[in-house]
């Protein structure tokens, strides 16, 4: 990205954030050049900025929040620092050099020590019970090259040139330090150890802390982390005594005992096995200490540390347990992460879905039609016994009558038409219609699924259906724009399952069932409007190793019957029948849901069972191929991976 690209986006991105009352800006680069940023950071927040022409490169700067102008500056000088430059104020303006040459500038002094953030400023820090000289080679590698440090003996007192809050923690520091009469600094540099290893252990010895008396001595302990130091503060004597103990601890890992274990785990999940792990250490060491935390990066492992002085990192790469303990307490975790990681047995779930239905129809009616076309025409019309008798009214205006609409079930019709010699249409008609219908359907779903022990699976075989959720319509310019949204969801055949193996062969499952589909679009319905059957189980059983067990069924059945009358004349005795039309329905439906858990103990279990499955499949496929139309599955489930060659390892 050029300068005028760099300078149009983010141009463009703080405008749109702005509001009239209080103006907000989102800054977001991608290796845009910096001279772009500082030019809109000086027309956001109104200050004049001299650049050194050594200040230059390439920037990437992501915001996630909306910015005030004091937050954009604040930023701006973040930016500054992580690529090596300094702002510094000269007057009406801010000076931005490289921070290697920004001492060699007036460096404002921060007299009421406000100054936050990366602000480049001078402080002075007065000392009272240390001497500055001291000091001086204690935090000058705590320093970034370009900073600047000196002792006054005159006064006491350190001046630090460098960013407002890097003055700050060392300032900190300088006050840890700078306390007790007759106290001596003493800096021991560890080779072997780690700084805040040796700090927790003689925390842990003394049974002190950074405030407390050690047997009437008092000493401070400070962790340099950059250098792997410790630095001490105190009389000679208790001085002497942590030398001494730190001489000890400060020794190869040969002559140190081993604290340290790695375990891959062969089944377990280490993750899994961590947590657990955590929490027995956390409720073991409750008493004494708390957790003092835990943590994930980007390597796929997180770590825990105790109060006990027990770290746990998960290694999800290698399945692995990285532990730090002592000895007597890692031998208990060993313990448990031993019980932990074995070889979990399988499950394999069967499920039978059993439906039967029926549907018996009858349907008798009368319909009659009379009239003139030109007069009007009369009608005995009913519509619950199939088709009505409206169709053969409109045949009345028609010139040329080519056929009769078509009418379901056994049908007796009559009728004439006859045309005057003005040419007046006059006509009558009658329709006796008698259906009956039957359906029946049986239908049989078996679907299987395997899983491990406590461990949950799902399987769905249907369809993804789209369901409208929504519609509108948008118009610009004149123009319709309409649209609709939807939303996906599964029909078919849902199993869910998590199974509980427990002794003597008993599994407990938790069970999701459901059963859905589509009912078939009717004429005059909208189509986008999609009505769904659903039949679901939820439940929690228990059976025994190959048991079939009915997790729950559904027994319907449904009558209706439909009459549709001419009030008077339907009364009449047998003729009535002639001016009456009678629909009678009756549906049944069974439905049955099976279940069988079979446990596989150990691989060959799971091989024999998968073979056996394929060999129903293939005797399956031989059955519906059996005239040669498809080609036949190898004999053994091995001989399907062709191609699939098992490389030997080399010889060392």
């Amino acid at each position: 990205m050029n300068l005028r690209q760099s300078f149009i986006a983010l141009s463009l991105l703080m405008a749109l954030t702005g509001t009239a009352s209080a103006k907000t800006w989102k800054v977001n680069l991608k290796e845009a050049d910096i001279s772009a940023l500082v030019t809109e950071v000086s027309e956001i927040t109104g200050k004049n900025f001299i650049v050194d022409p050594r200040v230059k490169g390439n920037i990437t700067v992501i915001s996630s929040k909306p910015l005030s102008s004091d937050a954009v500056y604040e930023l701006f000088l973040g930016v500054l620092s992580v690529n090596g430059f300094a702002a510094v104020p000269a007057g009406d303006a801010i000076k931005l050099v490289p921070d290697v040459n920004a001492k060699q500038n007036a460096v404002p002094f921060d007299l009421r020590n406000k100054a936050k953030g990366e602000a480049l400023i001078t402080r002075v820090i007065m000392l009272e019970n240390t001497n500055a000289n001291e000091l001086v080679p204690v935090i000058r590698p705590l320093l970034p090259q370009f900073a600047h440090l000196a002792a006054v003996n005159g006064s006491n007192a350190l001046v630090i040139s460098d960013h407002a809050n890097n003055i700050s923690e060392i300032e900190s520091l300088i006050k840890t330090l700078d306390t007790g009469e007759g106290d001596e600094l003493e800096i021991i540099l560890l080779k072997e150890v780690r700084v805040d290893d040796v700090l927790s252990m003689l925390d842990s010895l003394t049974s002190t802390t950074a405030n407390k008396d050690m047997r009437g001595s008092r000493i401070r302990l400070v962790a340099d982390n950059r250098g792997n130091r410790l630095l001490l503060k105190g009389d000679a004597r208790a001085r002497k005594r942590i030398r001494d103990v730190i001489a000890q601890l400060d020794k190869p890992a040969a002559d140190r005992l081993a604290g340290v274990r790695v375990i891959r785990l062969q089944h377990a999940s280490a993750k899994q096995v961590a947590e657990v792990l955590r929490s027995l250490v956390a409720d073991s060491g409750s008493s004494s200490k708390p957790a003092t935390g835990s943590g994930t990066n980007n390597n796929n492992t997180s770590s825990a540390a105790s109060g006990n002085g027990v770290n746990l990192i998960a290694d999800e790469s290698q399945n692995a347990l990285v532990i730090k303990a002592d000895p007597s307490l890692m031998r208990e975790l060993e313990s448990v992460v031993q019980q932990l990681d074995q070889r979990r047995s399988q499950v394999l779930i069967q499920a039978a879905i059993l439906e039967i239905s029926g549907e018996n129809a009858a349907q008798l009616g009368v319909q009659w039609a009379a009239g003139d076309p030109n007069k009007g025409v009369g009608l005995v019309n009913f519509n619950n016994a199939g088709n009505s008798l409206t169709s053969l009214a409109a045949l009345a205006t028609q010139t040329n009558v080519t056929s009769l609409p078509t009418v379901n079930g056994a049908s007796f019709a009559f009728g004439q038409q006859n045309t005057d010699s003005n040419g007046n249409k006059s006509f009558y008609g009658a329709l006796i219609q008698a259906v009956n219908t039957m359906s029946n359907a049986n239908l049989l779903s078996t679907p299987s699924i395997m899983t491990i022990d406590n461990q949950e699976a799902k399987i769905v075989v249907g369809q993804n259906v789209p369901f409208i959720t929504g519609s509108s319509t948008s118009s610009s310019s004149g123009t319709s724009n309409p649209f609709t949204t939807i939303e996906r969801q599964d029909v078919g055949i849902t199993l869910k399952v998590v199974p509980h193996i427990g002794e003597g062969g008993t599994v407990k499952l938790e069970v999701e069932q459901e059963v859905s589909s589509v009912v078939p679009s009717v004429a005059g319905v909208d189509s986008a409007d999609l009505i769904t059957n659903k039949r679901s189980i939820k439940t929690t059983i228990l059976a025994d190793d190959g048991q079939t067990i009915v997790l729950g069924g559904l027994i319907q059945e449904d009558n209706s019957q439909s009459v549709s009358e001419v009030p008077l004349l339907s009364k009449i005795p047998l003729l009535g029948h002639l001016f009456r039309s009678k629909s009678d329905s009756k549906t049944k439906r069974n439905l049955l849901v099976f279940l069988q858990p079979l446990i596989l103990r150990d691989s060959a279990g799971a091989a024999k069972l998968t073979s056996q499955q394929y060999q129903q499949i293939r005797v399956l496929q031989l059955d519906v191929g059996v005239k040669g139309q498809l080609n036949r599955l190898p004999e053994q489930i091995n001989q399907i991976y062709q191609g699939a060659t098992k490389v030997a390892p080399k010889s060392q």
